[in-house]
């Protein structure tokens, strides 16, 4: 007996249960946003402003004694956004780079027609089309499939 309830019906229960824990966490499973739902896997898509790629670049945390059991932690991290095409109908992205060591925990500037000039870890990237079509950020490759004024097609290697 556990808590006057007979062996054999908490025995039943577990199935059930188990049945509906499993049936919870499919529920909680991550949705595809509906831009993206279209697209092969593999591909993603962005529009103007958006983040294409964010890389959270990590280590030991800073210590003045070594510590084989501690987790890295993440010391900085680089995001890329996708502005749009320029006057010349090259893709403009800007990388912003955010270094949580020496405390730059600041937002990406905004772009475009009047914006404040962007910040210093923050640059633009243009991509002429017309002879390249990848972008190298931190040993990973964004490959530009489709830009357009108001999104990128992207793959991620």
């Amino acid at each position: 007996m556990i808590a006057g309830y007979p062996l054999r019906a908490v025995r039943g229960l577990l199935p059930a249960g188990l049945a509906l824990a499993l049936l919870a966490l499919a529920g909680c499973a991550a949705l595809r946003p509906e831009s993206s739902a279209n697209r092969p896997d593999g591909e993603g898509y962005a529009g103007t402003g958006a983040l294409v790629l964010r890389l959270g670049l990590g280590g030991p945390p800073p210590t003045l004694v070594p510590n084989p059991f501690a987790r890295p932690v993440e010391r900085a991290t680089v995001e890329v956004r996708y502005l749009g095409l320029d006057a010349s109908g090259r893709a403009v992205f800007q990388r912003h780079d955010v270094d949580r060591i020496a405390g730059d925990g600041s937002a990406p500037a905004a772009a475009g027609p009047g914006a404040p000039p962007p910040e210093p870890d923050t640059r633009q990237i243009v991509v002429d089309l017309r002879t390249s079509r990848q972008l190298r950020v931190q040993g990973k490759i964004i490959e530009i499939l489709e830009a357009t004024a108001s999104g990128v097609v992207f793959r991620i290697y």
